[in-house]
């Protein structure tokens, strides 16, 4: 596969993927050279995202399995994309089949070189406020779906700004109407790099929560609500239950 990544000092690299069937259903990257024209400018291998993704360590994964990525087709082995706003093409490898968003290895340039920056699933950009969104499953403590909202410093290093929780641990939920929303930011004192959610749970604070609930009366005829609870003084409180009425 090959793609090309436009700089924004006007040069456009070309990128080309190298690798293989794997097996009877897969495909994988082992490398991706990096042109300048002609000029091979760098090798990057899907080896160092998987040795640094998994925490194994150099050298310990030594069959040549863990050279290669896991795809389902050639076609959908890399992407392009500009991760941090800075004008410069970063690209993604398809990193293994999941069991709910397609998760991507993702090397950023530096100006002169790509170096591995992250894993991420499901990476959405929006131009509109400077984020890039990733949207996964989670399956613990009563949390579904979870969207995480990073922006990236002035080194062009993503961070964290929020994560929105969709989470169904509640009494009296409607679920008609889908999960209740949990809104959650860093810590005043808080850097949160892309990473497992888990890790950095004692780093968040949780600031709103939107919930649909009903109420069955006396008579078995139900009401619906919306609870809205924002943080103030320092605590979650419910701040409006405005009545919902199906059409």
């Amino acid at each position: 596969m090959t793609l090309e990544a436009p700089l924004a000092d006007g040069r456009t690299l070309r990128l080309e993927a190298f690798g293989k069937q794997t097996d009877e259903y897969d495909c994988g990257v082992r490398e991706v050279r990096v042109y300048d024209g002609e000029d091979l400018l760098q090798t990057v291998f899907a080896r160092e995202a998987i040795e640094l993704e998994w925490e194994f360590g150099d050298g310990v994964l030594v069959e040549d399995f863990y050279d290669y990525t896991k795809c389902w087709s050639p076609e959908e082995t890399m992407e392009v994309l500009d991760l941090n706003f800075d004008g410069n093409t970063d690209f993604g490898l398809f990193g293994w089949v999941p069991n709910n968003t397609i998760p991507y290895y993702y090397w950023q340039w530096d100006g002169e070189r790509y170096q591995f920056a992250c894993t991420l699933q499901d990476v959405e950009v929006h131009l509109e406020t400077g984020e890039i969104s990733t949207e996964y499953k989670v399956g613990w403590g009563g949390v579904q779906y979870q969207q995480d909202f990073y922006r990236p410093d002035g080194e062009g290093n993503l961070y964290l700004v929020r994560q929105e929780r969709e989470c169904s641990d509640f009494p009296n939920l409607d679920y008609d109407r889908g999960c209740a929303l949990e809104t959650w930011v860093p810590r005043e004192d808080a850097v949160i790099r892309p990473r497992p959610a888990e890790q950095d749970e004692d780093k968040l604070v949780l600031i709103r929560r939107e919930i649909p609930v009903y109420e069955i009366h006396t008579d078995n005829t139900a009401s619906h609500f919306t609870e809205i609870w924002e943080m103030r003084d320092g605590r979650l409180q419910m701040t409006s239950r405005d009545e919902y009425v199906y059409d």
